[in-house]
C-alpha cells in the first residue's frame, strides 16, 4: 500500500486536553494511506486505525497554542493530532507538515479512485469575492480536481464545496485589483469563484500562474466531460435502435439477446428486467421474455429517460486510433493496441 503521508506526530481521541495532547503517552507515528490513517504509540504501541472510507469530517483548529487536525468519523467519534519533526523537546506544531497532512486526507476522501487531474491549495467564494478586499470573505483550503468533480475543501470550516463537472454551465477568468480569479456558473444558475494560494506562506498570497493552470485544466475536464457524454448518449440510441428492430419481428425475446443488445452485465440487467415486467407487463417465460406491445413505447422510453446507460461497466465506446468499439474502462485498445 502506497504510503502517502508518514511524520512523527501526537494522537489522543475523543476530547483532548492540552495535557493529553502533549504527552507522551500520546506520541507516535502517523501514517496515512489511500485506505487507513493509522497512528502507533512509541510508549505502548497501541495502534489506532481509521478507513478512509469512514471520515466524516475533518478541519485544522488552533488548541492551547498547537495547530491540530480534528478528524470526525461517520459514527459520532473525534480524534485531534499534529505532526512535528521527532526530537523537537518543544513539541511545537509544524505548519508546513500539518497542512501537508491535511492536503493529503483531502486527496484519501474525494478523489473517489479518479486520478486527479490538478491540485492546488485555495481561496474560495460562494459567489463573487468583496471588490473591496478579495479576502474579507474568502474561505482558504485545498482543492482537487478530478474528471468527473472539482472539490474544495475548507481548512478551519466543517464541510466541503464540489462542482460536478458535467454540471458546470460556464468557466470565467476575471479580474479584481489585478488579482486574478475563476467563477463557476452551474447549470443551476449557482456561481462560485475560485484562485489559488502560495504553498507554506504565512500569508494569504495569491498564485497568478496556479490560478491559469487550474482555469486550463477545468476547460479541460469541461470539454472531456462534454464529450463523454455525447458518446454515451450516442451509445444509448444505438442500444434502443437494436431493441426496436427486435421488437418489430417478434413479441418473445431470449433475456441473454437482450442483456447484450443492451451491453449490460449480468448482475445489472438481472436488477432491472424484473422492474420492467412488473412495470410494463412483461412475463418472463424461462429464458424468454415476452413483450406485451401496447406497453412497448412506454418501455421505450423508460430505456431513453428513465434507465442510466452511463454506467462504466458497459457503455461501448469508440477507439480514438481504429474507430472500433471498445469498453468504456479500457486503456487499452485490443484491436489496435493503441492508447485511450
Amino acid at each position: 500500500m502506497v504510503i502517502l503521508f508518514e511524520s512523527y506526530g501526537n494522537f489522543v481521541s475523543g476530547k483532548a486536553t492540552y495535557l493529553a495532547l502533549i504527552s507522551k503517552k500520546s506520541r507516535g507515528t502517523i501514517i496515512l494511506t489511500e485506505k487507513n490513517f493509522s497512528f502507533k504509540t512509541i510508549k505502548d504501541e497501541i495502534l489506532f486505525q481509521i478507513s478512509v472510507s469512514n471520515i466524516d469530517n475533518f478541519i485544522i483548529n488552533k488548541r492551547f497554542n498547537l495547530r491540530t487536525i480534528e478528524l470526525m468519523t461517520d459514527k459520532d467519534t473525534s480524534f485531534t493530532f499534529y505532526p512535528h519533526k521527532k526530537g523537537d523537546k518543544s513539541l511545537r506544531v509544524s505548519r508546513k507538515l500539518t497542512e501537508m497532512l491535511f492536503r493529503e486526507l483531502t486527496r484519501a476522501a474525494f478523489k473517489k479512485n479518479f486520478p486527479i487531474l490538478y491540485e492546488t491549495k485555495a481561496g474560495f467564494w460562494e459567489g463573487s469575492p468583496s471588490e473591496e478586499d478579495w479576502k474579507s470573505n474568502m474561505r482558504q483550503g485545498f482543492i482537487i480536481l478530478t474528471e468527473n468533480c472539482l472539490t474544495f475543501k475548507p481548512l478551519y470550516e466543517s464541510g466541503v464545496h464540489q462542482e460536478n463537472v458535467i454540471q458546470i454551465k460556464s468557466i470565467n477568468r476575471s479580474l479584481l485589483d489585478s488579482t486574478p480569479f475563476i467563477m463557476i456558473n452551474n447549470l443551476g444558475n449557482a456561481h462560485s469563484s475560485y484562485l489559488a494560494l502560495k504553498n507554506g506562506s504565512r500569508f494569504t498570497i495569491n498564485d497568478i500562474l496556479k490560478t491559469d493552470k487550474l482555469y486550463e485544466m477545468l476547460n479541460q475536464a469541461k470539454s472531456y466531460k462534454e464529450t463523454e457524454h455525447i458518446q454515451i448518449e450516442e451509445s444509448k440510441k444505438e442500444q434502443i435502435s437494436q431493441i426496436k428492430s427486435i421488437l418489430a419481428v417478434s413479441n418473445r425475446i431470449k433475456l441473454n439477446m437482450m442483456r447484450i443488445a443492451l451491453n449490460m452485465d449480468e448482475q445489472s440487467f438481472s436488477e432491472n428486467v424484473f422492474k420492467w415486467a412488473k412495470q410494463f407487463n412483461f412475463i418472463i417465460d424461462g429464458e424468454n421474455i415476452i413483450v406485451d406491445y401496447d406497453s412497448i413505447p412506454q418501455f421505450m422510453d423508460n430505456l431513453a429517460t428513465g434507465f442510466s446507460f452511463s454506467e462504466r461497466s458497459y457503455v461501448k465506446v469508440k477507439c480514438s486510433n481504429c474507430g472500433k468499439k471498445i469498453d468504456y474502462n479500457a486503456k487499452i485498445c485490443p484491436y489496435c493496441g493503441k492508447e485511450n
